[in-house]
């Protein structure tokens, strides 16, 4: 096996870290931002009362046929569908066992909970960016006190996957330890779908076939162990919570304003067509690029590309912008406050799938974000990642 090339480096112990003041304010940044993305969201007579899928359509719209919220009285996949991942079914279904059939419990646990992966994503940047060493100032503003954070953070469980995501390239780079690597990426991809399109980007990084069959094998098996006891349980009812999806129509995508609605099916295999291609150009003509600036390009292009590109979908992207400080914080801003946009006017009139005001700054989103990642894709400036690799095997 290859000398790991990040051998010399070690993150500080945790005691250490709460002796810096700088560790401390990034972390008690995080938390009060995200208490606020709490408070904004929770269903409090005074609170704003902001739309959440979490609340609002899990717990509100989601009923039985006796009119309770299912998230009560039964199991995600097993009892009633639900349309995302083991990992969003298992946060769900604590909430709904712990709420006793009280809204504010329930908010409360799930919120709780979104916090606590929001803290850990934060501490695992600021240790991700102390191996690249990168302030941690742009971490506060692209990462922690972003809009998106704000409006999405306590609304559906994308802060999941992107501390998932971010542990599997924190482990695979700066530790590195590609088992722990692999088991965080299945866990990403037990929570959404998406972050499987980065598998080719850890294979490209192996040198022998034997770490890609054990990396997939370990990121595969952790999928499955998350999977099967529900495809065993409830096989149709499993499967038609992968089907939703796939059967729902077109959500903040720019294809919007080029298909009218009974083309749509023609629209999501065009949505296919292009996230297949997009990601094999990144795999093999920009396969020189380091790691993190590839993984920023592949999920930036799913979001860019898919038919359901819904403004929580942000939250996937923000550490990168910290962890590859190439894009200029004004376009950043461009971006984040028409996706924060899309939210603020989505009840503002009827139809909002179609093309209108709300789709409006959902197209403006996706040509801000073209250019964010044509930027990333045509950049000659030698990223943080380089430096350091590169540093790491001057020593060696």
């Amino acid at each position: 096996m290859d000398i790991p090339r990040a051998i010399s480096w070690r993150p500080p112990p945790l005691r250490e870290l709460f002796d810096n003041p700088q560790y401390v304010s990034v972390m008690m940044g995080a938390g009060t931002f995200f208490l606020l993305s709490i408070f904004i969201h929770f269903p409090l007579n005074n609170s704003p009362m902001y739309y959440s899928d979490i609340v609002d359509t899990f717990w509100y719209q989601r009923l039985n046929s006796a009119g309770i919220p299912s998230v009560i009285s039964g199991i995600p996949y097993y009892n009633y569908f639900f349309e995302y991942p083991p990992i969003c079914g298992l946060i769900l279904w604590l909430g709904g066992w712990a709420s006793g059939g009280n809204v504010m419990v329930f908010a409360a646990v799930e919120f709780g909970v979104l916090l606590g992966f929001f803290l850990v994503l934060t501490h695992v940047t600021y240790l991700f960016l102390d191996y690249l060493g990168i302030g941690h100032t742009k971490q506060l503003l692209f990462s922690v006190f972003a809009p998106t954070i704000l409006f999405y953070g306590a609304y559906n469980y994308d802060i999941v996957q992107a501390f998932f995501t971010v542990a599997a390239l924190y482990f695979f780079i700066a530790r590195p330890r590609y088992d722990v690597s692999a088991l965080f990426l299945g866990l990403a991809v037990a929570t959404k779908l998406s972050p499987a399109l980065l598998l080719p980007l850890f294979w490209q990084e192996m040198k022998n076939n034997g770490q890609r069959a054990r990396y997939t094998l370990i990121s595969g098996a952790t999928v499955a162990a998350l999977n099967v006891p529900f495809m065993l349980a409830n096989f149709d009812l499993w499967l038609q919570s992968y089907k939703y999806l796939a059967d729902w129509g077109l959500e903040d995508s720019f294809m919007v304003w080029i298909f009218p609605q009974n083309m749509w099916g023609i629209a999501k295999d065009l949505s296919l067509i292009l996230i297949v291609f997009s990601a094999l150009a990144i795999y093999l003509f920009l396969r020189r690029k380091p790691l993190l600036v590839r993984a920023f390009l592949i999920t930036g292009t799913f979001l860019l590309f898919s038919y359901i590109a819904t403004p929580q979908l942000n939250l996937d992207l923000l550490p990168f912008f910290s962890l590859v400080p190439i894009v200029p914080l004004s376009l950043f801003y461009l971006f984040e406050i028409v996706d924060v946009m899309i939210i603020l006017t989505w009840f503002m009139y009827p139809q909002q799938t179609l093309p209108g005001l709300t789709q409006t700054f959902a197209l403006l989103r996706q040509v801000y974000l073209a250019f964010i990642l044509a930027l990333l894709a045509v950049s000659k400036r030698k990223s943080s990642e380089q430096e350091v690799l590169e540093k790491r095997d001057l020593e060696r």
